[in-house]
């Protein structure tokens, strides 16, 4: 799914619940200069993992293994190689997050026991996430206002409060849509323009 979805916070999540630890491995960080290095800290990564009993998450794994059918190196297969036989053998939970699922290569799709999908917010919410992040109740225009803003997740709500957090004094709904207007905007590299705004 898109940034700041959920990804990383429902594997957390998920660690809390079973009680383990969970072992987060970016996937550029398991890339090697040397010739068969990258393989290497794949079966590290692994054997760590089995060893402390530890839930293995490869975040942004389309950094490490993309699909073969693209590649123009021997490495390249390598690489997507050792992981496949890694999770073959693997005895524990591992997740992988991607932000470019169609970039990965088709076998290690199928050695994922589960797929899911985390996609931007409904309208239901986006609500949900304003009146809880910002401890407040919208009014019905706010509410219109808020359905108006396109692809919004959990993140951007966060975003938004740690920047107006140092605004000081008290902050409006309006200026809360605002910031959210603008997270918008970046992520639609300023395609999206606003109907209207509110209190003006």
């Amino acid at each position: 799914g898109p940034p700041g979805t959920g990804k990383t916070e429902f594997v957390k999540y998920l660690g809390s619940v079973l009680k383990t630890k969970v072992n987060v491995r970016m996937g550029s960080d398991l890339l090697s200069m040397w010739v068969g290095g990258t393989e290497q800290n794949i079966a590290s990564a692994f054997r760590e993992a089995e060893a402390e009993r530890a839930i293995l998450f490869l975040d942004e794994i389309d950094g490490l293994v993309q699909s073969r059918a693209g590649a123009q190196r021997s490495w390249e297969v390598t690489q997507v190689n050792e992981l496949l036989q890694q999770m073959e053998n693997f005895n524990g939970v591992m997740i992988g997050a991607t932000n470019f699922v169609q970039n990965l290569d088709q076998a290690i799709m199928r050695r994922f026991t589960f797929k899911l999908q985390f996609d931007y917010l409904n309208d239901v919410g986006k609500q949900l996430f304003f009146e809880r992040m910002f401890k407040t109740v919208l009014s019905d225009e706010e509410r219109q206002h808020l359905n108006m803003i396109p692809n919004l997740a959990p993140g951007d709500f966060r975003t938004v409060r740690q920047s107006l957090f140092y605004y000081g004094g008290e902050v409006s709904n309006a200026q809360r849509l605002d910031a959210l207007e603008r997270e918008a905007e970046t992520k639609n590299c300023g395609r999206f323009v606003a109907k209207r705004k509110i209190g003006f």
